[in-house]
């Protein structure tokens, strides 16, 4: 996967690690088949910018969030796994204050990367309250203890 993120860097794209990945860059080692990425719901320079980096990728363009709610998760499989672009969700704040307190994290291969801060990535595993969101909110609500 790091080719994708290396791919939106080079782009220029504004995106923030979420979900699963999220919890991995935190410590928790932890198995994921997805990558989830965040990114601003109605930024059509955004969007172009993901649907040229990753056209080859993609077999239909990242779509804007839609004014009902539609295309708020995207998902797509790709030679490098599943990918998925969120334009929104719950207990996720505005993507630019996600942005704004994201931490920026080194993948494999030296990729630098931008991840959902603990807090908020915490909120987020909270509300949606998943069985297998447990043992992270578990995680996290101890490492912010810390």
């Amino acid at each position: 996967m790091e080719e994708v993120i290396r791919r939106l860097n080079a782009a220029g794209v504004r995106y923030v690690v979420i979900g699963g990945q999220a919890v991995r860059f935190e410590g928790l080692p932890r198995f994921s088949m997805d990558w989830d990425l965040y990114v601003p719901p109605r930024d059509a320079g955004n969007h172009a910018r993901i649907n040229s980096a990753l056209g080859d990728v993609l077999d239909v363009p990242l779509e804007p969030l839609g004014e009902r709610g539609q295309h708020v998760v995207q998902t797509y499989q790709t030679d490098w796994g599943i990918l998925q672009f969120h334009l929104g969700g719950p207990g996720l704040p505005a993507f630019d204050d996600a942005y704004a307190r994201a931490q920026e994290r080194e993948c494999e291969g030296g990729v630098r990367v931008r991840v959902l801060a603990a807090a908020d990535l915490l909120a987020a595993k909270e509300r949606v309250n998943r069985p297998q969101d447990q043992a992270d909110i578990a995680f996290l609500r101890a490492k912010l203890r810390r």
